[in-house]
């Protein structure tokens, strides 16, 4: 394991750590920062068992000797901002959160695979945020998990899941910080990409009791199965 390293994020540090190649966020410190509360987002990761958190002795900033911190890895801590409801925060947390959910990612990245922090900002106002077509998002699941599912099929489950509306790929008002218009067509935003998932196969395990509904998993469900609720349209 290598030494707590500072990251510049947003006028403050991300506290981290690179373990086997692979950044890890000391979590207590970045929820505070967020103005989350760290005893109940810990809890909830220790339930999740998509989370990867190790705890490690360390000493922080200000603090006059070593303790237990939990660490998370980066994937495990998008996802868990991910869950957070960006309207059940303060005005003043629903800016950072923002921040953490589009920026943090690229910034940890570049600062360990390039030796630098940058502004993620002015790169996204260039090129754009990263993200990846529904189509390419399927070709990743087959890859990692090896069942090839056809991207109608993951988007139906999307639907079932209330992430998109009913017909094509268009996302719910409430939904919409998870993906991008690119101008023709709306795409996944990356780090909402293992969130995503994890719904879709919650929906696979919903419907796995019930053999007679899989044949309208396959084909689609109508208005009256899913209704798109007002206002969430």
């Amino acid at each position: 394991m290598s030494e707590l390293v500072h990251i510049p994020f947003r006028g403050r540090e991300v506290l981290a750590i690179e373990d086997h190649s692979k950044p890890f966020i000391v979590l207590k410190p970045a929820l505070e920062h967020i103005g989350l509360d760290y005893k109940s987002q810990h809890e909830k990761l220790r339930r999740k068992s998509w989370a990867c958190m190790v705890l490690r002795t360390m000493q922080l900033p200000d603090d006059i000797q070593r303790r237990e911190h939990a660490t998370v890895d980066v994937r495990t801590f998008l996802m868990l901002l991910a869950t957070i409801d960006e309207n059940r925060v303060s005005p003043e947390a629903k800016q950072v959160l923002v921040a953490y959910q589009n920026e943090v990612a690229d910034v940890i990245d570049a600062y360990f695979t390039q030796g630098y922090a940058f502004n993620p900002r002015k790169r996204a106002a260039a090129i754009g945020p990263m993200t990846i077509t529904f189509d390419d998002a399927m070709a990743l699941y087959f890859q990692d998990h090896g069942i090839d599912y056809a991207t109608g099929f993951f988007t139906q489950g999307l639907r079932l899941a209330g992430y998109l509306r009913q017909g094509g790929c268009v996302p719910r008002k409430k939904k919409r910080k998870f993906f991008f218009f690119n101008g023709t067509s709306w795409e996944i935003r990356s780090w909402a990409l293992p969130l995503l998932f994890g719904e879709f196969e919650e929906v696979l395990r919903a419907f796995e009791p019930y053999p007679w509904a899989q044949p309208r998993l396959d084909d689609g469900l109508d208005d009256r199965v899913l209704p798109v609720k007002r206002g969430e349209s």
